[in-house]
C-alpha cells in the first residue's frame, strides 16, 4: 500500500513540474519567451545641442559620410536625406549599442529637431524618440589658412597626399600651443572643413582628431522619423 501511495505522489509531481498555481486562480501559470525588444531596458535619451557643432552644412551632399577617432571615442557623422528646410545629420556614437541622434540642420547651423535611437549587435532596436534640444555654444571656427605643406598619410587602405596647416597660438597665460591640420579635398567636410578640403586629422594641444574611414552612401539609420 505504501509503494503504491509513493508511486502515485511521483507521478503528481512529474505531471506538475513547471507549473503552478497563483493564489485564488485555477489556470495554471505559462511560462513565454519575452520578445527581444522587451528584454533591454528603454534608452535613455540624451539632449541634443541647439546649434550643429560641427562643419558647414551647406557644402555637403547627401550620402557623405566620415568617421573619426575623437580622444577615446569613435564618432560617425552621416549626411542622410534633405528637407526644404535643411539637413538630416546622423551623429553615431560606435559601441555597443550604437547610439544614433538625427538632427535636422538648417543652413545657418541650427539644429530645427532631433530623434534619438539605440541600435545593437544582434540586429535588435529601440523605438526612436524624440531628443530635447540644449542651448549650445557655437562651434569654433578652422584656423585661419596659413602656408600648407604636403603630408601622405593612408586612411582605410586608401593613401592621401594631405594638406597639412601649423598653427601656433598664445593662451591667456601666455604658453605657446600648437596643433597641426591635416585636410583633403576629397575627405567631407562633416566634422570640419577648409579652403583644403575636409578634416584628415588634428594633432598638438588639446583632443586629438583622427579620420579613420569615409564614403558616400549613406542611409538613414532611424526609420520613421518626421
Amino acid at each position: 500500500m505504501k509503494l503504491v501511495a509513493l508511486v502515485a505522489t511521483i507521478s503528481l509531481c512529474a505531471a506538475c513540474a513547471g507549473c503552478f498555481l497563483l493564489p485564488g486562480s485555477t489556470d495554471p501559470s505559462v511560462v513565454e519567451d519575452v520578445p527581444d525588444h522587451l528584454r533591454k531596458a528603454p534608452p535613455v535619451v540624451p539632449p541634443a545641442p541647439d546649434g550643429h557643432p560641427y562643419g558647414d552644412v551647406s557644402r555637403l551632399r547627401v550620402g557623405q559620410w566620415a568617421t573619426y577617432g575623437v580622444g577615446t571615442r569613435t564618432l560617425t557623422l552621416r549626411a542622410v536625406a534633405r528637407e526644404a528646410d535643411g539637413l538630416w545629420v546622423e551623429e553615431v556614437d560606435e559601441g555597443e549599442p550604437r547610439q544614433v541622434s538625427a538632427r535636422l540642420v538648417s543652413p545657418d547651423g541650427a539644429v530645427r529637431k532631433a530623434f534619438y535611437g539605440e541600435l545593437h549587435k544582434d540586429g535588435s532596436r529601440s523605438s526612436v524618440h524624440a531628443q530635447p534640444l540644449a542651448q549650445s555654444a557655437p562651434p569654433a571656427p578652422p584656423p585661419a589658412s596659413g602656408p600648407a605643406a604636403e603630408e601622405r598619410v593612408t586612411v582605410d587602405g586608401r593613401e592621401l597626399a594631405a594638406r597639412s596647416v601649423r598653427v601656433r597660438t598664445e593662451d591667456l597665460e601666455g604658453k605657446i600651443r600648437e596643433q597641426v591640420w591635416l585636410w583633403h579635398p576629397d575627405v567631407p567636410r562633416l566634422y570640419a572643413g577648409s579652403e583644403h578640403g575636409g578634416l584628415v586629422s588634428r594633432k598638438g594641444s588639446g583632443e586629438e582628431v583622427m579620420l579613420r574611414a569615409f564614403g558616400s552612401d549613406a542611409k538613414p539609420l532611424l526609420e520613421g522619423i518626421k
